[in-house]
């Protein structure tokens, strides 16, 4: 080989060095930039059938529709987490959740909560967790919960797209002649006003439905339903869970055998009763929101007060 050839190959094979240096760089670059996560935040159920049709439908459908971004699962409720650790069900808490992101090199993080209204649940193990962890990634946003907006300074009607869902998964055509009695849960340290809101959104759409909560001290309380009722002068209604999963609060407090179960007690006072268990998370229009949340989450759009 003469001298000339050998330049030429030396010169080759350098550039060939050089170029595969940088693409592997550009590629680690690209590798790290592009690590992204979702993670779903919910308050959790140890009913293993709700998790499957309520938790895990809403997890699959964001799956589904953001699949450049790794969802992880995450609940907020100690107790329904240790009770399926209990059982050998290990589910991460936020602060696990995003610990693990954190570890693992991931750059953006969207924070999807299931929760329906900005309440206590909410603002204590969402927010403040978040808030936490601000500085570990380059970015990390929350997906705001249903009802959080009200139409006002260009921002979505959230009140009347979830009623709007609702009247899609209200048992209607089974029952014409019923009116839908809503199970929410409350805040129960403070007055959550996205229930009354609801409310309001759904006697607007023309839906034969009132809205009640669980919790005593919030309002509207089952007292409030109880005198709606017999305000309107219904006397047949179908109890119908306002929550994502119809665990625990579904199938005791409301339709449970207990005597004080919303169920029995206007049973007692004379009215026609049926249920209707199942969580909102079966309801496609309302994955459907949470998909719309995320990607207004990822987009920047509608920033909640703490995001701003």
């Amino acid at each position: 080989m003469n001298y000339a050839m050998k330049v030429c190959l030396s010169i080759v094979l350098i550039c060939a060095v050089v170029l595969g240096v940088s693409a592997a760089g550009g590629t680690a670059v690209e590798a790290a930039a592009a690590k992204k996560a979702i993670v779903v935040v919910s308050f959790g159920t140890t009913f293993d059938d709700a998790r499957t049709a309520c938790i895990e439908s809403v997890e699959n459908k964001i799956k589904a529709s953001f699949p450049d971004y790794e969802v992880r699962r995450a609940f907020t409720s100690k107790i329904v987490m240790k009770r399926l650790a209990d059982r050998n069900i290990q589910v991460d808490s936020l602060e696990q959740a995003l610990e693990k992101l954190q570890k693992e090199g991931y750059k953006e993080v969207v924070v999807q909560t299931t929760h329906l209204t900005t309440g206590e649940e909410y603002d204590k193990k969402v927010i403040a967790v978040v808030n936490q962890y601000a500085k570990a990634f380059d970015q990390i946003t929350i997906g705001r919960p249903v009802l959080t907006f009200n139409g006002e300074n260009g921002t979505p009607n959230d009140f009347a797209i979830a009623a709007k869902a609702l009247k899609t998964q209200m048992p209607m055509l089974q029952f014409p002649d019923r009116t839908v009695v809503f199970m929410g849960h409350g805040s129960p340290h403070q007055h959550n006003p996205a229930y009354a809101a609801l409310q309001q959104a759904i006697d607007a759409a023309g839906m034969k439905a009132v809205v009640g909560v669980v919790e005593e001290t919030d309002t509207p309380n089952f007292e409030d339903v109880q005198a709606a009722l017999k305000e309107k002068g219904i006397k047949k209604v179908l109890l119908m869970p306002l929550m994502l999963v119809a665990g625990d609060h579904a199938n005791n407090d409301m339709a449970g055998d207990e005597p004080d179960s919303w169920k029995n007690i206007l049973i007692a006072d004379g009215y026609q009763v049926s249920t209707y268990i199942h969580g909102l998370g079966e309801n496609a229009a309302f994955q459907d929101i949470y998909v719309q949340h995320v990607r207004d989450a990822i987009l920047g759009l509608y920033p909640t007060a703490h995001q701003k």
